[in-house]
Order: C-alpha cells, then structure tokens, then sequence
C-alpha cells in the first residue's frame, strides 16, 4: 500500500517564494514598518538581504536585517541590483522576528521616497498585474513552468521532515537527530532529484530527439531524461544524488520516469531525510487544461529509510519564456540568518 503524502499547493498571487531554512522564527500575522537609511542591499543567492539603519524608541541608532527572496524570485517582481542605493532612505514593511530583541524580519516591500514600491514575495490583492503576452500551450511537454503554491505554506511548510512517513528504524533515528542548519543547501550544494521537484522555481524543459532536458530556475540545475525505447542504465553511468532517469509516454499521453542509479545522498528525498543507493523515484506528468498545465505526482521507493512507498505531487502553470537569472549562491548569505535563529 502507497503512503499517500499528497501535496498538490493552490494558487495565492504570488511569485513563489523559498527558503533554505525555518521560517517559523517570523510572526507571520504581524507587519512592522521600518523607515530609515539604507546600508547594504545584499545581492547574493539564495536569498538577498536589505539592511536598515533606523532609530529606536529611546532615539538609539539600531540596526534591522530583511531576509527576501532569490535573486531569481525578486528579478520577476522587478528588482535589480541597482534597485535601491546605499544611503538613500526607505520604508521597509516586514514581517518581524517572534522575538523582539531580534531586529530581523521577513521582507515584504521597500518604498522609497519618491512611492515607488517593490515587493519580495508577492503582490496586494488590488495590484493589477502587467498583461501577459500570448503563448502556445504545450502539446510536448516542453516550455516553461511555474508551480502552482500558496504562499504561506511556501514560506512556512516543509522546513521539517515530513510528518507520517513510513520511516525504517534508521530513517527514525536520522529524523531524531534533525538540524535544519545541517542542510547542505546552506552551503550552496545542489538539490538532488527528487528533492528539486518540490523546490517553488519556474523549470524550462526543452524536448530534443530522445532527449528531455529540465532547467531549473535556482543555480540553473540541468536534468535530462532519455526518452529512448528500451533504455537501461548505462555501465559507464556513476551513481550520483540525480541518478540516471528513463522516460516513456503511456498509452494515455503521460510521461512516465524512471529514476535509479543514486548514490548514497544526504537528506536526498526530502528535507531530514537521506536516501540509499537502492532509491528509485516514479514520475507521471500529465498537460492539464488544454496544454496550460501540468500535473506531477511522484513516488519514492528507497528500503534503507523507508518501509513503505511515498507519494507526492505537485500541479504547475504554463508561462511566457524568459531567460533564467543566473547568480552563484553564497554560503555567507546562506548562512546569514543564523545570527537570529
């Protein structure tokens, strides 16, 4: 029997947001608004941070750190490294740290003096977006998609090991142990398959022959599928975290994948959770809404940390192409909200 940990996310406005990290250290239910002179606007994966110097109750200079989005997630709302420069002044809504001795918050918008307003994670409900071109819905899988989340489950879910997994007695003992700061992401490692799939950036896929390739928007992660009748894993292919994928279309149009051929990963099926050489992962893609959408639903098969087969799912929509923002990640910037955790 299949573990059903299904988790198809609803759409809520938003350019999708990520962290490396819990965001449970942010009161999502209370802004605050900061005014003062702007000190750095730290442009850097995986997360860019705006620094404030502003006065305090008692009239003191204090010092305030905005976490935001990827460099990838505030391009699309606009932002540039030149956005805002250093000693200009600035009003900064965010959402504060639990603990008001932290003067660390979660970035919402920064207006400047003129009322010009850029936005982190998302857009108010009566902020008309600009008209998006026409495009050709995908009758191959190809394009670029977007995945369909809620933003306050992106900002505050799946920083834990998933709850009601099927682990084996090492995969508890591993879950016992967990440190959100022991991800390799903080130190700028790739995400491996499927752990990627799950991640809220925009994925270019590109169909060539027998060849499926995936971009993935953050660090641009390359993936490809081999769509040849018959594949096997090669005897030259050496077990990594992404392994080695075969793809086939069924009889109803759906993209099946097979995935096998990993290497022992660290927390390489999900956030806590470490995978085995023996982890195969089974996609099934199906167009939805005419060739608008796209339906994933996955499961995960790994007998070292599992007793039982996960499944998950994610939906995406079809958007224009553009070209991917390429920044390289910094594990001083990754590692920065450490100082307030």
């Amino acid at each position: 029997m299949i573990s059903r940990c299904v988790l198809i996310l609803s759409l809520f406005l938003i350019s999708s947001a990520s962290a490396h990290h819990s965001r449970a250290v942010f009161n999502l239910d209370t802004n605050v608004e900061i005014e003062g002179t702007l000190v750095e606007l730290a442009w850097r994966n995986p997360h860019a941070y705006v620094i404030v110097e502003s006065i305090d109750e008692q009239g003191n200079p204090v010092e305030w750190t905005f976490e935001g989005h990827s460099i990838a997630g505030l391009v699309r709302n606009g932002w540039n490294r030149n956005s805002f420069q250093v000693g200009e002044r600035v009003v900064v809504d965010a959402r504060p740290n639990r603990d008001p001795q932290r003067l660390f918050g979660l970035l919402n918008y920064v207006t400047r003096a003129n009322g010009d307003t850029l936005y982190a994670f998302s857009r108010p409900p009566e902020d008309t977006p600009p008209p998006r071109r026409p495009i050709t819905p995908s009758t191959d899988f190809s394009g670029t998609w977007r995945p369909v989340l809620d933003l306050r489950q992106t900002l505050v879910g799946g920083f834990e090991p998933p709850a009601g997994w099927p682990y084996t007695q090492r995969g508890l003992a591993e879950v016992a142990l967990f440190d959100i700061n022991d991800d390799p992401g903080l130190d700028c490692e790739s995400y491996p398959m499927p752990r990627i799939t799950r991640f809220p950036y925009n994925q270019h896929w590109e169909v060539s022959g027998d060849t499926i390739t995936i971009v993935h928007e953050q660090a641009t992660t390359v993936r490809n599928m081999n769509m040849n009748s018959g594949a096997s894993i090669p005897a030259t292919h050496v077990p990594d975290q992404n392994g080695y994928s075969m793809g086939r279309i069924a009889g109803d149009g759906a993209l099946i994948v097979t995935t096998a051929g990993f290497a022992d990963t660290k927390w390489g099926s999900e956030r806590g959770v470490s995978s085995s050489d023996q982890k195969v992962v089974i996609e099934t893609y199906r167009l939805t809404d005419g060739g608008y959408g796209l339906e994933l639903t996955y499961t995960i098969t790994d007998p070292e940390y599992l007793t039982d087969t996960v499944e998950l799912g994610r939906n995406f929509r079809l958007i224009p192409d553009y070209d991917f923002t390429e920044e390289p990640c910094d594990p001083v910037q990754a590692r920065r909200h450490l100082q307030f955790d």
